[in-house]
């Protein structure tokens, strides 16, 4: 399968979009769900190293849908991802973070320090999928606190070619499937674009609306010539 993703515009290291996370209160339940209803298969993940969440992905060639739930509360309220994923999940929102891919989050983070960024420092994750296979990233925030945001975190994946989630085999009803964009509500539209601009460049696979609700409120996907619409 090709891959869709869009190279950003004067950034160096480019960065691409590379997943979709959807927050679920069950996995295999939410499995069937998008199965079901929009002909996306998800293939079980695995446990997240911290943070308590654990995950199934719908793999999109070099991008994915991530399907996450917290499977320990406790060790969750301690992450920012982990307690957003569950505030999410108790106020039904479909979508809970959006994130971008770089081969050089190194200097992605001192492009944003100079454009006066305030960051968290970049954390070191990893998970096992069930076949053993251990998957490892280095993630920067681009926001503190637990709060919603329309701007997406950035990961730097750690595997062997090959090893991406979206380049996992899944056979989708629709056929080949990509993420067409992402559209995300921000209560100050120009700076939630304009931080969004920084990172991805001119581009038609997001778009920024006003809205009272931070964070992604809408996903197209593309498959046969068509668009289904994620909200």
């Amino acid at each position: 399968m090709p891959d869709f993703s869009q190279s950003a515009v004067g950034l160096e290291p480019p960065t691409v979009i590379d997943h979709v996370l959807l927050p679920v209160a069950d996995l295999e339940s939410a499995a069937r769900t998008i199965q079901d209803r929009y002909g996306l298969h998800a293939n079980e993940g695995g446990r997240h190293a911290t943070g308590g969440t654990a995950n199934y992905i719908v793999p999109l060639g070099r991008q994915y849908l991530e399907l996450i739930a917290v499977v320990d509360a406790h060790a969750a309220e301690g992450s920012r991802l982990g307690s957003r994923v569950m505030e999410a999940v108790r106020e039904g929102n479909t979508f809970v973070a959006w994130a971008l891919r770089t081969t050089g989050l190194d200097a992605l983070r001192a492009k944003l320090l100079d454009s006066g960024w305030d960051l968290p420092p970049i954390v070191e994750g990893s998970r096992r999928r069930p076949d053993g296979q251990l998957l490892s990233w280095r993630t920067q925030d681009v926001d503190r606190g637990s709060e919603p945001s329309a701007i997406p975190f950035v990961i730097e994946w750690k595997i062997a070619d090959g090893l991406h989630p979206g380049q996992a085999a899944a056979t989708h009803r629709g056929g080949a499937v990509s993420i067409r964009r992402v559209v995300v509500g921000a209560r100050d539209p120009d700076r939630a674009r304009a931080r969004v601009h920084l990172l991805l460049g001119e581009s038609d696979m997001y778009e920024v609306r006003a809205s009272e609700a931070e964070g992604v409120v809408e996903l197209v996907l593309a498959h046969a010539g068509r668009e289904t619409v994620i909200s």
